[in-house]
């Protein structure tokens, strides 16, 4: 729904560890086994932009970042691994955040700053009551999911389950950021009425 950049950010440029640290970022992201990984994560970046102008570049980079472990096999967590769908994806958003963090690290990035990234990160999947960072990182993310996710998650998963996972993501959304899903257009008819049957479900206006 706008202009995609992989570029650097323009807040950044007091850091000059920052073109390094997104450039292995986007590398991991590239090699991901998960095709809409690198695309999800500069467009959950392009959303943040849209929701908060002018975003921190915490934040930023934290939307870059923040399913970092996904791209990694070896790293990754598995869902058949946990009871429920929100401990996994609670797992999934830690175990982000923990290597991000150890990225961080190994480009000398300490303090504060890799503090608030990786907490942004670690908080994605459910946000964080009262923190505008953190609850503007967890709208991008969903919206995202819809826009870009969304279409290669209904090829694989099928209807069921896709729908389930829509449901899931729209209770994710704050009620401003809901209303970004009427604008939605899929090249599949079939994901266009789910979307439909979604925003008549849940009384969307």
């Amino acid at each position: 729904m706008g202009k995609r950049s992989d570029g650097c950010s323009s807040s950044n440029r007091f850091m000059p560890w920052a073109k390094a640290v997104e450039q292995e970022i986007l590398n991991i992201l590239k090699s991901s086994p998960v095709p809409e990984d690198y695309p999800h994560a500069l467009n959950v970046r392009e959303w943040v932009r849209r929701l908060k102008p002018g975003a921190s570049y915490a934040l930023q980079l934290a939307a870059l970042a923040h399913d970092l472990e996904r791209a990694l096999p070896e790293r990754k967590v598995r869902r058949e691994e946990f009871a429920d769908y929100d401990a996994f994806k609670q797992a999934h958003a830690e175990n982000s955040a923990r290597i991000v963090g150890e990225l961080l690290n190994r480009h000398g990035v300490d303090g504060e700053f890799a503090r608030r990234v990786c907490r942004l990160i670690r908080h994605h999947e459910f946000g964080i009551p009262g923190d505008e960072e953190a609850e503007v990182l967890k709208d991008a993310d969903s919206l995202s999911f819809f826009e870009v996710n969304l279409p290669h998650y209904f090829r694989r998963e099928g209807e069921g389950e896709a729908f389930r996972r829509m449901v899931w993501g729209y209770r994710r959304l704050s009620p401003a950021a809901r209303k970004w899903l009427h604008r939605l257009q899929y090249p599949q008819a079939a994901l266009n009425r789910l979307m439909r049957r979604l925003l008549h479900d849940s009384g969307a206006r």
